[in-house]
């Protein structure tokens, strides 16, 4: 069923042509005001939007609205990657069965039509969760293309099966960079199966189809089912997380067996892991006792790889006017700048709260030896519009933002780019966090040692009235254009630099 907003677009679009396929991205009430985001697939005039602007305000009593129009058409590839995207974030149960070889582009321009392809199992859950109407539904409120899909079971030549049968295997479980422990001494007790490897808890989620858990019964607790039926639902805590399972048997034998198992008992579960009502359901089979191995603390999980090609944003070889000849460099910079590489980053953002507020750009400039050698910068589209007092504070606007790639697109490129350098910022804890925060749902871990350029100046040079970043860089003559992220990175890395020098001429160590 449409929504008001929906209906009256449609009703200014029947009365004026030149507003192309507009439709509503999202509406927000705030401060009020009504904030109405629209997308097209034409450029809007002013004189349309002052159209729309008191149509919404007739049509909503009064209340003051702010309009927002931007064109958004998404080409083949960008279609593919946000299919792909769609999938990875909402269909998380067969996530690990599907890449971006799985989504194929029949044909594009206004219409594109797509296929995914995907293995049998994994094609019974799509058509489940009616995934073709969620990527059409989401899509057509990002982009004013229109999306048709269908989806295909892969032939065997086309894409072997991440499990077979849909059995873990320890050896698969590395390949999804899944986690797993291996029990010791297993008691084989209440399956005819025998196991002794299990998944990480937390990384239960992206199974689907046969696996095992292991911890510690934390709860035990007999229930009745709708139908009467009696079943046990029996909660386990590994230290990594927590997971409830439900066991249904009616074998006098197992029941029996049932009352040995008490909350305090380490063991390890068989069972399936399935989807109802969009949602993880386990249901265990069979479990053995056994015990975790001795000093057993759960280990990090591991971050994604970085990409093997960019694909958004791409770095620019470069050099600066501060650059030491080749045949000195080596004499005069300090040690601590040799033989290591650094990236310089500077961020720019919709807001100070790590938590909800957005990145809308990196910059970027890699050191090595004491060079700066290439540069990397991109905007994003933060899903978001700008307030006022952010539109001033860095310059940059909704409209630059049009048609930019989303943080879930680039930030492989950015962790490319960082690689294993050190990361360097001025109050690089802020900047640090934020980038974190924003891998961390994408899968990318970061944890590359970092150093900050406001800690090492006010220890080198302890006099400033301030160790603002134009404080410190107008102390070493630094070009300085405040709040644009490769502008700031470059600034920071020179800086970065200088302070390096002046703490190996005052023999201080940082």
């Amino acid at each position: 069923m449409r929504s008001p907003c929906d209906q009256l677009i449609e009703t200014l679009k029947s009365f004026s042509p030149s507003l192309g396929d507009m439709r509503l991205k999202c509406a927000e009430y705030e401060s009020g005001k009504v904030k109405v985001n629209l997308i097209s697939d034409v450029t809007v005039s002013k004189e349309d939007i002052d159209f729309i602007k008191s149509s919404f305000e007739k049509e909503l009593s009064g209340l003051l609205v702010e309009i927002n129009c931007q064109k958004s058409f998404a080409d083949c590839e960008i279609a593919k990657r946000a299919i792909y995207n769609y999938l990875q974030t909402h269909a998380f149960s067969v996530a690990h069965a599907i890449n971006e070889n799985s989504v194929s582009i029949i044909s594009g321009g206004k219409k594109i039509v797509y296929v995914i392809n995907v293995l049998d199992s994994v094609l019974e859950y799509l058509e489940r969760t009616d995934v073709l109407n969620g990527i059409k539904s989401a899509l057509e409120r990002e982009y004013s293309n229109v999306f048709d899909g269908e989806l295909r079971v892969s032939s065997k030549d086309e894409e072997k099966p991440v499990y077979e049968d849909m059995s873990v295997k320890e050896e698969d479980l590395s390949d999804l960079q899944l986690r797993t422990v291996k029990m010791c001494d297993v008691v084989r007790y209440s399956d005819d199966e025998i196991y002794d490897t299990a998944t990480y808890i937390a990384d239960g989620e992206e199974l689907l189809g046969k696996c095992y858990f292991a911890g510690t019964v934390i709860e035990k607790e007999e229930r009745q089912s709708k139908k009467g039926n009696t079943y046990y639902r029996i909660t386990l805590d590994d230290k990594s997380g927590k997971i409830s399972g439900s066991y249904f048997t009616t074998d006098k034998n197992k029941l029996s067996k049932l009352e040995k198992l008490q909350v305090g008992s380490v063991v390890i579960v068989r069972g399936e892991m399935e989807v109802f009502g969009g949602r993880p359901s386990f249901l265990i089979k069979g479990y053995h006792f056994c015990e975790f191995p001795s000093g057993y603390v759960p280990m990090k999980k591991p971050s994604k790889k970085p990409p093997e090609k960019y694909t958004f944003a791409f770095p620019t070889p470069c050099e600066t006017s501060k650059q030491e000849d080749f045949f000195t460099v080596g004499t005069k910079l300090p040690e601590t700048l040799l033989g290591k590489e650094f990236v310089v980053v500077d961020i720019e953002t919709t807001g100070t709260d790590v938590a909800s507020d957005k990145i809308t750009e990196i910059g970027a400039v890699r050191i090595k030896n004491g060079v700066i050698i290439e540069s990397f910068q991109t905007l994003i589209d933060p899903e978001v519009m700008l307030s006022k007092k952010i539109i001033e504070l860095t310059g940059i606007t909704d409209e630059m933002l049009v048609g930019q790639p989303k943080i879930q697109e680039v930030y492989p490129d950015f962790i490319k780019f960082l690689g294993n350098a050190i990361f360097v910022a001025h109050n690089a804890d802020f900047d640090y966090r934020f980038l974190k925060n924003a891998g961390k749902d994408l899968g990318y871990y970061l944890e590359n040692e970092y150093e900050d350029t406001l800690i090492i100046s006010r220890k080198v040079i302890p006099s400033l009235p301030n160790h603002k970043l134009n404080t410190v860089c107008a102390h070493f003559n630094i070009e300085f254009r405040h709040h644009r992220a490769l502008s700031d990175a470059f600034a920071t890395a020179e800086a970065f630099i200088e302070l390096h020098k002046l703490a190996k001429s005052k023999n201080l160590t940082i």
